[in-house]
């Protein structure tokens, strides 16, 4: 009868997961896995720190709007994941980490790379974090850690596979692989809110779709783009959804700056009177305490978890329903309905759009040095049209932000408002055929000097 080890029921498990790629480094407590991964021709990506594995999980999730998965060694390869595994947990992206342990029969014996309670570090910074301890229930553990990862508001997820329990060997027959572990829909929005929220907006003059990454991981892209033309609505959108409608459509607006209150009093001119939070926190991306969401505007908030809603502010009407069902069903009732063209609303913000593209005009015209507002323009219009571009920190993101213009969903990767990521932003590359062909861009900038650095990688 075969027996099979748990480096092969791990890579059987994350191929039922539609995972063709792991970002890692290697170290001999996964040596069981690694053979698998050659045997079934599973992608390995190899880095050479596992501080870029995580980040690189991190940025495949936020480009792809899949799960990332890397995997690291025991203790130190554990330990330096860690700001990766923190920034994806900051900034709501699933992803799996999967980490080596030293034996489990050598506890307290001083064992290589052992002493450290890996799941007590990870907890605090991740969705779950377990520890398996029966080689039969690996298969099991993978279907959990998915589920989490993915369930409600995604984020990262921890699997510890001790050496001894990963390279023992069981009858095949008696290993199950889990099936129909997840919900078949997602939670959608009650019919009351939904009616209110239709009627709000069908009497609004000047409504405003705030996006974010809520939108972009329950794959909504194109329910947004009917639900705003159905309906009439400008969109704007954050760093984790920005190209979930293209900015070249007429409806969308690009960042969420574009209904800043303040900004457009300087014209003579009233913001938004309706803004709708599809699957966006309220924070320092929505201006803070300076909120740039208009103090007289009724908010409808939708979003997948309830303690987000009416987070720092007062929500007129607060939604707990997944983006892409709430859209789904926001489509269907809106085709019963009549919603004004809002002409005046669109030309507005087209034109306050217009003037902030050209604010930099006569910057751009200088030869030396070099205006950032110079090098951003330079860079993007070398690049092809669907590029995927990674802004680092500092000030690049803001210069890149302002000149590039994101065409389809996951084109733009820029560290979070909110996260602790490091200077350099790691993205995968050359993904296989769920994500377009073409070029990686990645810059990244010292704040403190403002120097900045370029490097195109094919794909």
């Amino acid at each position: 009868m075969p027996r099979i080890n748990g480096g092969e029921m791990l890579v059987r498990a994350l191929e039922r997961e539609g995972v063709h790629e792991i970002f890692t480094l290697h170290g001999g407590h996964l040596d069981a896995i690694f053979k698998a991964c050659l045997e079934h021709n599973l992608r390995v990506i190899d880095t050479r720190h596992e501080q870029a594995a995580a980040h690189m999980a991190d940025g495949w999730a936020r480009t792809t709007g899949r799960p990332g998965v890397a995997m690291v060694t025991a203790g130190p390869g554990v330990t330096d994941a860690v700001t990766g595994v923190a920034n994806a947990y900051l900034d709501a992206t699933p992803m799996i980490l999967i980490g080596g342990r030293s034996p489990l029969l050598d506890d307290e014996l001083l064992p290589l790379q052992g002493g450290i309670d890996q799941v007590a570090l990870m907890r605090p910074i991740t969705k779950w974090a377990r520890s398996v301890t029966h080689t039969e229930r690996i298969p099991e553990y993978v279907a959990m850690a998915f589920r989490q990862a993915v369930s409600g508001r995604p984020g990262p997820v921890f699997l510890e596979l001790p050496i001894d329990v990963l390279f023992a060997r069981v009858e095949e027959e008696k290993v199950a692989f889990p099936e129909n572990y997840r919900p078949k829909s997602p939670a959608g929005p009650s019919r009351e809110a939904l009616a209110q929220a239709l009627q709000w907006l069908s009497e609004a003059e000047r409504p405003a779709v705030l996006a974010g990454g809520g939108v972009w991981f329950a794959q909504a892209i194109n329910e947004l783009r009917e639900f705003a033309e159905l309906t009439h609505t400008p969109v704007m959108a954050n760093a984790k959804a920005r190209g979930a409608i293209s900015e070249d459509h007429p409806l969308c607006f690009g960042a969420f700056g574009a209904i800043h209150p303040a900004a457009h009093a300087r014209r003579g001119n009233k913001s938004a009177d309706l803004v709708f939070l599809l699957g966006t926190r309220i924070g320092l991306a929505t201006g803070g305490r300076n909120s740039l969401i208009p103090a007289d505007a009724r908010v409808i908030q939708v979003d997948i978890e309830p303690e987000e809603i009416g987070r720092g502010r007062s929500i007129e009407l607060g939604i707990v329903a997944d983006c892409g069902e709430f859209l789904r069903q926001a489509i269907a009732a809106s085709r019963k309905m009549k919603f004004a063209g809002h002409e005046a609303w669109i030309e507005q913000l087209a034109t306050m759009r217009a003037a902030q593209r050209g604010k930099w005009d006569e910057a751009i015209k200088t030869e030396s040095p070099i205006h950032p507002a110079r090098m951003a323009r330079e860079v993007v219009q070398a690049l092809e049209p669907d590029a995927i571009i990674a802004a680092d920190g500092g000030e690049t993101a803001s210069w890149i932000a302002n000149a590039f213009k994101a065409r389809q969903p996951g084109a733009s990767s820029a560290t979070a408002i909110s996260d602790v990521s490091v200077s350099a932003y790691h993205s995968p590359w050359r993904p296989r055929s769920p994500i377009r062909k073409g070029k990686l861009c990645a810059l990244s900038a010292t704040a403190r000097s403002g120097s900045t650095s370029r490097s195109s990688i094919p794909r």
